[in-house]
């Protein structure tokens, strides 16, 4: 459009633009036809497009989005090219789909794998670098799975589609504490040992006073907490009751 087109305040042009008023009509049948191709499709794509979904999902939706957008709104552009630009998405991520349960390497290129976070109750620093996931991004998940402090948790793993699975350990010893500092206090704490305060790895008190940390060499200790207070813990037995 030419700028000696343009005329100020031209609500015609502000609400419609240089599309004829017929079109708004055309519009709803496109849209309504589109639209059910698209649920059609989503339908075939299968259960994961509506739960947490992978890389390739993810790529599979940005597609569909830009697919929609043209028949949708374009007068020039015909339905039948969106609709079969649909069934393509359907064709590419269905064939993709199936060579992946055939072969470990393709699946892992598009659905990726998961990533251990902690291992033992000591957080894998250059795997949250590596994922991106701070430390308090990942204690307020053990915290949301009821951990109190990574002496319960044997693994960690951020999965290919995002969510955290925690495996906890079945002989929980003292740990780098997970709540929050100002709820130290409702805890046991082991004096015997320190916890590095970077990664939570366990080191013999006497020990810990003049070496670094053998996992990432900080000098920074905290006391291991190593379960909650009696009081405590019979306050919160009597709340589960």
């Amino acid at each position: 459009m030419k700028e000696q087109e343009i005329v100020p305040w031209d609500v015609k042009r502000i609400l419609l633009g240089q599309t004829p008023a017929a079109f708004l009509l055309e519009v709803v049948v496109r849209t309504a036809v589109v639209y059910v191709a698209l649920l059609v499709v989503v339908r075939l794509l299968g259960k994961r497009m509506s739960g947490q979904i992978t890389i390739l999902e993810m790529g599979v939706m940005l597609s569909l989005g830009a697919i929609v957008s043209v028949p949708f709104l374009t007068p020039d552009r015909g339905i039948v090219m969106g609709v079969l630009l649909l069934v393509a998405i359907l064709a590419l991520q269905q064939g993709v789909s199936w060579w992946g349960t055939r072969s470990p390497k393709v699946e892992v290129l598009s659905q990726g794998r998961a990533t251990p976070l902690v291992r033992d109750g000591v957080m894998l620093l250059d795997e949250l670098e590596r994922a991106a996931v701070s430390r308090e991004q990942l204690f307020a998940v053990l915290r949301g799975k009821q951990v109190e402090h990574l002496g319960q948790v044997k693994r960690v793993y951020l999965e290919a589609c995002g969510l955290f699975s925690v495996l906890r350990a079945q002989d929980p010893r003292p740990g780098l504490a997970v709540v929050c500092p100002s709820d130290l206090a409702l805890f046991e704490h082991d004096s015997s040992r320190f916890a590095c305060s970077t990664c939570g790895n366990l080191g013999d008190r006497a020990a810990a006073e003049s070496a670094p940390c053998a996992r990432c060499g900080r000098r920074e200790w905290l006391a291991p907490v190593s379960g909650r207070k009696a009081s405590d813990a019979g306050n919160a037995t009597e709340q589960k009751q």
